[in-house]
């Protein structure tokens, strides 16, 4: 019991200096180019860049040690599967798609547009 507290208590030393999240983003850019040849994304490598980087900033006011450390951990699941080709280029092209896509008004869409692109009808 007590080993298990020392472990909780150093994750969350480590994940509250946040030194990590910049590394992770770091390696997911370097990785980029690569990911891109592999994977034949037609994107331009800029906007991939400000994909990514819309994603990570999209977390950015969270407080909490142990969802950053979720979270942490889920990227660099995401991009050893990426690396690894364990992914489809649909699924990747989620991550990628063009950030006015991800912050569409869906107020103004008709029902077909919506299911088309694959909406929750609110």
């Amino acid at each position: 019991m007590a080993l298990r507290q020392l472990v909780k208590a150093d994750v969350a030393k480590k994940v509250a200096d946040r030194s990590s999240v910049p590394q992770l983003y770091r390696s997911i850019v370097k990785e980029l180019p690569r990911v891109m040849i592999l994977y034949d994304v037609d994107v331009p490598l800029k906007d991939a860049r400000r994909a990514i980087s819309f994603h990570f900033r999209k977390n950015s006011q969270l407080q909490d040690g142990k969802v950053i450390g979720l979270l942490l951990a889920k990227g660099y699941m995401e991009l050893e599967e990426t690396l690894m080709q364990w992914k489809q280029k649909t699924h990747l092209m989620r991550i990628l798609e063009p950030i006015e896509w991800q912050q569409r008004d869906t107020s103004k869409l008709t029902l077909r547009e919506k299911f088309l692109l694959d909406l929750d009808d609110e």
